[in-house]
């Protein structure tokens, strides 16, 4: 078998391609707070948040650390990403423009093994290992672009953007 065939086949569990689902969806920030709107990216496959924003006055904030991992029990709590539709999300093939991506911990392992081929790809097979990288971020619902975006993203300092901020 080739290398390059399955690139999970070193993975006790093979990746699963991505359901997204986008919609808006009323959180309360605080125990206390009125419920304020989200627009949410889930994974209904994995049952994983990608990306959520708040939309507050004017404002559009990004949820990041322990917000989105608060939204995330929120929204498992309510049987959302077992049943998205009856919610109200619709499906989405690829990321919106807006959303910062959040990675899996396995989808992460993954764009490392791919790394890893690609530093020892010789000039006969760097083209197959580029597809392999595309077709899986593309069933993950990504382009390198965002990948390139939450690279940055992720090396930048705590320094807030003006007009974008993110919810902690």
């Amino acid at each position: 078998m080739n290398w390059l065939d399955n690139v999970s086949s070193d993975s006790d569990q093979p990746i699963a391609a991505a359901c997204l689902m986008q919609g808006h969806w009323r959180h309360r920030l605080h125990p206390y707070a009125e419920p304020s709107l989200c627009r949410v990216v889930l994974d209904a496959a994995t049952t994983r948040l990608v990306a959520a924003q708040l939309i507050e006055d004017g404002r559009v904030e990004d949820f990041t650390g322990s917000a989105l991992e608060d939204l995330q029990q929120a929204l498992g709590e309510a049987d959302v990403f077992r049943r998205p539709a009856a919610w109200g999300f619709q499906p989405c093939d690829m990321l919106p423009t807006w959303a910062k991506p959040s990675f899996s911990e396995q989808q992460i392992e993954e764009l490392e093994r791919i790394e890893g081929y690609l530093i020892e790809a010789t000039d006969d097979n760097i083209e197959s290992v580029l597809k392999l990288r595309d077709q899986f971020l593309r069933g993950i619902g990504l382009t390198d672009q965002h990948v390139v975006r939450a690279v940055r993203a992720s090396r930048q300092a705590p320094a807030s953007r003006k007009g974008s901020q993110a919810i902690n």
